[in-house]
């Protein structure tokens, strides 16, 4: 189809902004056997181990790259503006890029859920920048619907963009594999997330989507709800945080700050 974007393949970088979101595009992983990148440790050496006993249950271990940049570091440089530290890990993704030679590379999409989930696009898009032959390609992994009362969409894209969305259909044996891991392998994300994990139907996670990547940032509000925002600034109201990170003043200028590396 004219404008769809490129197939993921064995050649294809997967580049995830925590550990664990592989699960979202398990059968993907499962069946292509891709290179991955893992840019933070989650905020939690657990989310680290999951990931890596999973990696190496499918024989991925020499396939994926954990970065392991402190959760915590990246909040506190988008806080602080601190650019060496967001161009430090373009050139730590490039230098992967490098070594593997993807044909595509495939990332979380912005959705304002987790401002770490939505840097990593934008890394991934910095890194490659040296090499504009590869096809840049995002997942849905969550975000918050707004003024739905705190309804989540989960892995599927805004309605906006359903029609330029590919999908990955699973076997059955990737499915059971895909769902057995959901339930059995993610013990740390279960407790983040569990009642949402179990709500996600087996029609609904035997389709994997994926898009090519938008040229532009979406704007907060419009389909996504700016929930780490929200998030943040009750928990500065709470006394758990003392700084919040926002859309303008800290997550734009790390873009900008990015677009600038070559």
């Amino acid at each position: 189809m004219k404008g769809s974007p490129a197939q993921p393949g064995p050649e294809t970088l997967i580049v995830t902004g925590h550990p664990n979101h592989e699960l979202a595009i398990l059968g993907m992983v499962q069946r292509l056997h891709p290179h991955l990148v893992v840019v933070t440790d989650g905020g939690h050496p657990e989310r680290v181990a999951d990931s890596r006993r999973v990696f190496q249950n499918l024989g991925l271990s020499d396939r994926v790259r954990f970065l392991d940049f402190p959760e915590a570091d990246l909040y506190r440089a988008l806080v602080e503006r601190d650019s060496p530290a967001l161009l430090g890990l373009a050139a730590e993704i490039r230098t992967v890029l490098d070594a593997v030679e993807p044909r595509e590379i495939l990332c979380e999409s912005v959705e304002f859920y987790n401002p770490l989930h939505d840097l990593t696009l934008p890394l991934a898009t910095a890194a490659a920048r040296h090499r504009p032959g590869v096809a840049m390609l995002e997942f849905p992994l969550i975000a918050e619907i707004p003024d739905s009362g705190g309804r989540f969409r989960v892995q599927r894209p805004p309605v906006s963009r359903e029609s330029a969305a590919e999908t990955f259909e699973l076997t059955p044996e990737e499915l059971t594999a895909k769902r057995a891991a959901a339930a059995q392998s993610y013990p740390s994300l279960r407790r983040q997330m569990g009642e949402l994990l179990d709500g996600i139907s087996s029609e609904h996670a035997s389709r994997e989507l994926y898009l090519r990547a938008a040229s532009e940032l979406p704007e907060p509000g419009v389909e996504h709800a700016l929930r780490y925002e929200e998030r943040g600034q009750s928990l500065q109201k709470e006394g758990v945080v003392e700084r919040v990170i926002t859309f303008r003043d800290h997550f734009l200028p790390a873009i900008d700050a990015l677009e600038r590396f070559s």
